[in-house]
């Protein structure tokens, strides 16, 4: 049996498309040997790589969303997407306005595992030292930690100190992970949940709204880059249109419109395991 990397990309709210990528090696009967992350795919990862089946995961996502006693359920009912982040808890820690409590509750509550060493697939996760820009792969101790510096999008979230460096979100060095983990598979499969800026219906957009555009179009770039030097073996773009990094009320379209991009990548990969 080939052995297989998963790479998971940042992108807000799309990362909920890489649920979809999790049914496919399930249906196939098949796991990843390692999983890399960045951002949201460091969230996903470390809920897959744990054991979670991937109905579960997106069980745990609805009703996260849509649960009549969640703060995103009266999001939704108010359509009011600005105040999306009211599930956390805001304050005046330094370096962001979510303190972040509230956000690592959730994560031991649904990620069963501690650490790294409690994953059932390895995982490496990607975040950024603040200090010299360099890209950090974190792959044992505290994986909680880990999955919150990796997700530390900066004014948001505070910086994570880890190991005497002080991280940030994983998409500022490397938002599609995939080059961390080739030399530890056969090939790797790299899920791209990032996406072209939507045109702004009303003119000039807020200000919120030009700098989330402003980490996605320097993570393209970076991805554009990299891409030119090396490559996955299979890259599975979702395409997912009309979502912001923050929309995560709209889970129904993003699965919907990552239904391509899940076919796909099962007719690919079952080409692929067919052909040993």
């Amino acid at each position: 049996m080939k052995k297989i990397g998963l790479a998971l990309g940042s992108g807000g709210a799309r990362g909920l498309a890489q649920i979809l990528m999790f049914e496919v090696f399930e249906e196939l009967g098949i796991m990843p040997s390692i999983i890399s992350g960045s951002s949201i795919g460091a969230i996903m990862g470390a809920s897959f790589a744990s054991g979670t089946p991937a109905k579960e995961i997106r069980e745990v996502v609805d009703d996260l969303i849509f649960h009549k006693n969640s703060k995103f359920w009266q999001i939704h009912k108010r359509s009011d997407y600005t105040k999306m982040l009211n599930f956390i808890d805001f304050g005046l820690k330094p370096g962001g306005i979510i303190k972040g409590e509230k956000f690592l509750k959730v994560l031991r509550e649904e990620i069963k595992a501690k650490a790294f060493e409690d994953l059932k697939i390895p995982l490496r996760i990607v975040s950024t030292n603040y200090w010299d820009h360099s890209e950090v792969i974190l792959k044992k101790g505290d994986l909680h930690k880990a999955v919150i510096s990796s997700f530390s999008l900066p004014g948001l979230f505070p910086p994570v100190e880890i190991d005497k460096k002080l991280l940030i979100d994983g998409g500022m060095s490397n938002p599609l992970p995939y080059d961390i983990i080739q030399k530890k598979c056969d090939f790797t499969i790299a899920i791209d949940v990032s996406a072209k800026k939507d045109k702004f219906e009303n003119g000039t957009p807020p200000s919120y709204e030009i700098l989330f555009s402003a980490f996605q179009i320097m993570q393209n770039s970076i991805v554009s880059e990299k891409l030119k030097r090396t490559k996955p073996d299979i890259l599975i773009n979702t395409a997912i249109k009309g979502v912001r990094i923050h929309e995560f009320m709209k889970s129904e379209s993003i699965y919907k419109q990552s239904q391509k991009a899940k076919d796909k990548l099962k007719r690919v990969l079952d080409k692929s395991l067919s052909s040993e």
